[in-house]
This record gives C-alpha cells, sequence and structure tokens, in this order.
C-alpha cells in the first residue's frame, strides 16, 4: 500500500513538472528573412570602395526594433551590396543609414459595454527611414550627394495576436525600403548622374 501511495506520488510529481515545463515553454519565434534588392538592376558607378555608416543613433524610448525578431536600421545598411556596383576610379562612395525608426503609441479604445463588441484599433505604428549616398575624392573631397527620407505608418486592431502584429509590421517594413530604393533611385539618376554608367 504504502508503495502504492509512493509511485502515486512520483507519478503526479512528474506529472506536474511536466505541466510547468509545457507552461514556460513558448510558441517558436517567427523569422523573418531580410529584405533584398537583388532582384533589381545595379546601379553601375565610376568610383572605387563603398564605404557603410550607420549614423541613426540609439533608438528612442518607444521604439519597437529591440522586442523585433528583424531590425530596420540593419536591413537598410544591406543596401548598397545589392543595388551598387563600382567601377573605374579611386572616388569613394560613403552609403549611411541617417534614420532608421519604429516607434509605436497607444490609440484610445472604447471601454465598457460596447467596447467588448468593438474591433477598435489600438496601436499606431510610425516607421520611418533615411540614408544618404555621398560621392568624393580619394582624399575626402566631396563632389555630389543625394539623400533620402521615407515614413509610412499603420495602425494594429486589438483583436490582433502577437504574431499577427509582427507580421503587419514586417510587411509595412519591407515596403518602407522599397520606398527608400525607389526615392534613393530617383535622386542618384537625377543628381549623380553623370558619375553612373550607362
Amino acid at each position: 500500500m504504502m508503495g502504492l501511495s509512493m509511485r502515486g506520488m512520483s507519478l503526479a510529481l512528474a506529472g506536474g513538472m511536466a505541466m510547468m515545463m509545457a507552461a514556460c515553454t513558448s510558441a517558436p519565434v517567427q523569422t523573418y528573412p531580410d529584405v533584398t534588392w537583388r532582384h533589381l538592376q545595379p546601379i553601375a558607378f565610376s568610383a572605387g570602395p563603398i564605404e557603410k555608416v550607420a549614423a541613426y543613433g540609439v533608438p528612442a524610448a518607444n521604439d519597437l526594433q529591440p522586442d523585433l525578431p528583424f531590425d530596420l536600421g540593419r536591413m537598410a545598411m544591406n543596401w548598397p551590396d545589392d543595388r551598387l556596383q563600382t567601377v573605374g576610379t579611386n572616388d569613394i562612395l560613403r552609403y549611411s543609414v541617417t534614420d532608421a525608426e519604429i516607434t509605436t503609441a497607444n490609440l484610445k479604445t472604447k471601454s465598457g459595454l460596447s467596447g467588448m463588441f468593438t474591433d477598435d484599433q489600438s496601436q499606431k505604428v510610425d516607421l520611418k527611414v533615411g540614408a544618404k549616398l555621398e560621392l568624393m575624392s580619394e582624399d575626402g573631397t566631396p563632389k555630389g550627394e543625394v539623400a533620402a527620407v521615407v515614413e509610412r505608418s499603420r495602425t494594429l486592431s486589438e483583436s490582433m495576436s502577437v504574431a499577427e502584429r509582427e507580421k503587419a509590421i514586417y510587411d509595412e517594413t519591407a515596403a518602407l525600403l522599397m520606398d527608400l530604393d525607389r526615392e534613393l533611385d530617383k535622386q542618384i539618376h537625377k543628381n549623380l548622374a553623370r558619375y553612373v554608367l550607362k
């Protein structure tokens, strides 16, 4: 009788531990691919090496990026790897990411009985990215530059899961980076066209 009691206690303890471990195990973290521009035709410059500078500083207190499984600033830093080629001279291209923010603010939602039956937009997400491309001679003399800053915003409903919110923010981030590419491309062909190889 004592043996059964001890065995029962052991099984109960093992079951309890298994339940605790299951409760502590979080769902798998969703991974998102880096945004790339490899599908686009590279812009060929009559220049030499490309320098990259992360000049966007420390995230603001309400910046979401530390809690997201992707990073706007890091992906923006990859832009010249996919979009720029250099041929022919010792002139230097310096690419700087000057802004990279994904900030959030809570929105007012309905309370009480009406709030229970309403799926309100509970959060506003603002995204901003900026970059600058400078062309200079080997000794550092400026020869030209272009800059672009693009922004997007979207709201998230209170019924969205954490995974749904992350996916929505990632999709907006990808669209924002494509906006940046289009603006930089336009500025380059407008203001640095004489250094671009046709």
